[in-house]
């Protein structure tokens, strides 16, 4: 995967592969099944708000690799 997804990133295409707004929708059932059974998903919690960032960027149907254009700073 790395070798296929590694220069896609480096060459800022993301075009859509598994989009930005279907790993929101995942990323919180996951985060709504973790709160019914008490468990913290810390990084997964932390992915949703890079997701939503690039969502509010309006890049919600560019590809996952888009993270890679998340500003370290939110």
């Amino acid at each position: 995967m790395l070798e296929a997804k590694a220069p896609m990133v480096m060459d800022c295409n993301v075009n859509p592969g598994f989009r930005i707004d279907l790993h929101i929708k995942e990323l919180a059932n996951a985060l709504d099944t973790s709160l019914g059974i008490g468990a913290q998903l810390l990084l997964t919690a932390a992915v949703m708000k890079m997701m939503q960032a690039l969502k509010v960027d309006g890049l919600e149907s560019a590809d996952h690799r888009a993270l890679a254009k998340v500003e370290v700073t939110r």
